[in-house]
């Protein structure tokens, strides 16, 4: 099971910095750089989770892998929804009151 989780997370780094790379590049030098360097730091965060979330559970150590569960998953929802943003995956455009009295 970790060789495969060990493939999956090859595959699957790879896969996003192709799916990512056209979407990273910015005006600004310092918003790529922004972009790669959450992106490495949410593929960090998130697999090891993973790992660490696997260990635990396989050693029995039901507290941790719960604990661990709620910490790494909150870490990774939280970096993955800024990156989201930043690369515009999620837009909060503003939109006119329905209520506005138009003219």
């Amino acid at each position: 099971m970790g060789t495969f989780l060990i493939f999956i997370a090859g595959v699957l780094f790879l896969a996003a910095i192709l799916f990512i790379k056209p979407r990273a590049k910015k005006a600004e030098m310092w918003k790529t750089v922004l972009n790669w360097v959450l992106f490495v730091l949410w593929y960090g965060v998130t697999w090891m989770g993973v790992s660490y979330i696997y260990l635990n559970a396989k050693a029995g150590h039901v507290k941790a892998t719960s604990t661990a569960v709620f910490v790494f998953l909150g870490i990774s929802v939280v970096l993955g929804f800024i990156l989201a943003r930043l690369l515009g995956f999620i837009n909060m455009k503003k939109t006119n009151s329905r209520n506005a009295v138009e003219a």
